[in-house]
């Protein structure tokens, strides 16, 4: 029997695959710890945020999460039962199978709507995701899709009790495996006759905070709202609605699933309807490492991290035989983009993305790392006193930590100086570590002598900006963008300029492939600095957070070592 999650149409159709093909032996890797943490952390939050709504919501609530370790029919006849009685909230509920369909979910939420025309009881989806699910929208004087949301407080929770608010919008860029994700359960909902009448409403809450009231937003699955390769738009790409392009994602990997069934029954080799193409998922997939067995050492997804095409640009290029760094970089790319642009429309900018690939895989091909892109000396002003400054955030995006390494001009040889808040910031605690980090700059800053801070790339910029607009009237915040305008030197758009990297060009790749500097921390990176900060505070020995707050410091210490060898191999090209 073929049943399918909610997650299966929103993530790689390969997996899938994996799963149903009974000649490939079930993964063994265990999962990443860093995943494992934040999906630790992403339940504690659902369950904080349930705590909130339960509280406020009122009205009989059924909580079905002490059951998940009962028989799956025990489980989905519990949930059909809170749902035949009308509860307010069903939480945790396993919804009953669909073997017709192809479904099986567990929704976080049900929210009970408006009663159906047969007098049942009707309900709505809601998930809850430890990510922002909202962006601002510009006012416009035209009414434009995706300028407002639809908002319930958490004391009325159905969407019958929601208000429009305008200058927000949802983030379709990058939140729209959560719209599949909720047409998922919401099918499940309409086939079982468990959905309320009217739009195909489902709801989201997420960890955006521009309101101070806990808010459900409400989507309308049926709004065109994701951006969808098209052959016959005119601009290669159409608008569809959550249900319209979940219907097709999940249709397909129930062909996928079907197909991979059959491989190896009875001697039997259908065609396989997909082949791994290396995505952003794959570093985080139990299967990845039968996946990589299946990809050449070349192939262009593997090779190609930076400036990465994506899945249909690649299987477009391997229609034509065109798999690996080697025929890329051998082929004609004036005569292939004849036949390639028009299958690629979706893509602003495909042309220039592909003559790029290529570029880099002649690069990889010549193993060169890092190509100069013009002559001449680099100009990396100096002064008598030269600082490096790096920033570390929570995941949340709060500061604890402000690094600064001190230097004579022209030496790589310095004093490090961290400001540091090892607790759970908040608001006030951020913006104290912040003046105590910024006060001591001040001081460096106002000596005798000239003072430069260089960084790389404009985040710790816009970190100035950000606490300055938080806290006008701090005037260190104001002093600092005022010295950040005159002193700061950003070392990124210096690289950018003059170089091209096959492995893009950030502060890792260049301090290590150009400069020859290397980290002490074999883990060194954003995503595992947050997990020792995480350590660093609620670890649960003193050793371990001592452990985890070193290891933090090292790691900013050897970012603001690498931004100097860094300026020190410019001024030395």
């Amino acid at each position: 029997m073929i049943v399918l999650g909610a997650y299966a149409a929103r993530s790689c159709a390969v997996k899938t695959h994996n799963a149903f093909d009974p000649t490939i032996q079930a993964p063994i890797r265990e999962p990443d710890e860093a995943l494992t943490e934040l999906f630790e952390g992403g339940e504690q939050f659902r369950d904080a945020v349930i705590n909130r709504l339960v509280g406020a919501a009122g009205g009989q609530v059924i909580d079905l999460r002490l059951a998940d370790e009962l028989p799956a029919h025990i489980q989905s006849g519990a949930c059909a039962e809170a749902a035949a009685s009308g509860a307010e909230l069903i939480i945790g509920g396993l919804l009953p199978r669909d073997p017709d369909h192809h479904r099986v979910g567990r929704p976080d939420v049900l929210i009970r709507g408006a009663d159906r025309a047969d007098g049942r009881p009707g309900y709505h989806v809601l998930e809850i995701k430890m990510h922002k699910i909202h962006e601002r929208k510009r006012p416009t004087t035209v009414r434009r899709p995706n300028t407002s949301v639809l908002v319930s407080p958490f004391t009325a929770p159905a969407p019958e009790h929601a208000d429009e608010i305008d200058g927000y919008g949802f983030r379709t860029g990058s939140r729209e495996a959560d719209l599949i994700q909720l047409a998922h359960y919401h099918r499940m909902l309409i086939d079982l006759g468990w959905d309320a009448p009217g739009r195909p409403y489902a709801g989201l809450v997420g960890t955006d905070d521009w309101s101070a009231e806990d808010l459900i937003t409400w989507m309308d699955l049926d709004e065109p709202l994701l951006r969808t390769f098209s052959r016959t738009g005119p601009s290669g790409w159409t608008a569809r609605s959550a249900l319209v392009r979940y219907d097709h994602e999940h249709a397909f990997r129930v062909d996928v699933a079907t197909a991979a069934a059959q491989q190896g029954h009875n001697g039997a080799s259908p065609r396989l309807l997909v082949q791994p193409i290396v995505t952003d998922e794959c570093s985080r997939c139990q299967w990845w490492d039968h996946c990589r067995s299946q990809l050449p050492d070349d192939d262009v997804s593997l090779r190609i991290g930076k400036g990465a095409l994506d899945v249909r640009e690649i299987a477009t290029l391997r229609s034509r035989g065109i798999s690996t760094v080697s025929d890329l970089a051998g082929v004609d790319l004036d005569q292939l983009l004849e036949w390639y642009l028009p299958e690629v429309t979706h893509r602003a900018g495909a042309e220039e993305r592909l003559r790029r690939a290529a570029h880099r895989a002649s690069l990889i091909i010549d193993g060169v790392h890092f190509e100069r892109i013009t002559s001449g000396p680099i100009d990396v002003p100096g002064a008598a006193i030269e600082i490096d400054f790096d920033i570390e955030t929570t995941a949340e995006g709060s500061i604890y930590l402000w690094g600064f390494r001190t230097h004579q001009g022209g030496s790589t040889d310095g004093a490090y100086q961290p400001f540091v808040d090892f607790s759970d910031p908040d608001a006030d605690t951020e913006r104290q570590l912040a003046v105590r980090a910024l006060s001591w700059l001040r001081e460096q800053a106002e000596g005798e002598e000239s003072v430069r801070v260089y960084h790389y790339s404009g985040f710790e910029v816009a970190a100035l900006r950000r606490l300055a607009e938080a806290h006008p009237d701090e005037p260190i915040f104001g002093w600092a963008l005022e010295f950040a305008a005159t002193s700061f030197c950003d070392l990124f758009p210096v690289i950018k300029e003059n170089f091209f990297g096959v492995d893009g060009i950030g502060l890792k790749p260049v301090a290590t492939l150009a400069a020859g500097f290397n980290w002490r921390d074999d883990d060194a990176g954003g995503l595992n600095s947050t997990r020792w900060f995480i350590d660093a505070v609620h670890a649960e020995s003193a050793e371990q957070r001592e452990l985890a707050r070193t290891r933090v410091l090292q790691y900013n210490e050897d970012d603001v070592i690498a931004t100097a060898v860094v300026r020190a191999w410019l001024r030395a090209r």
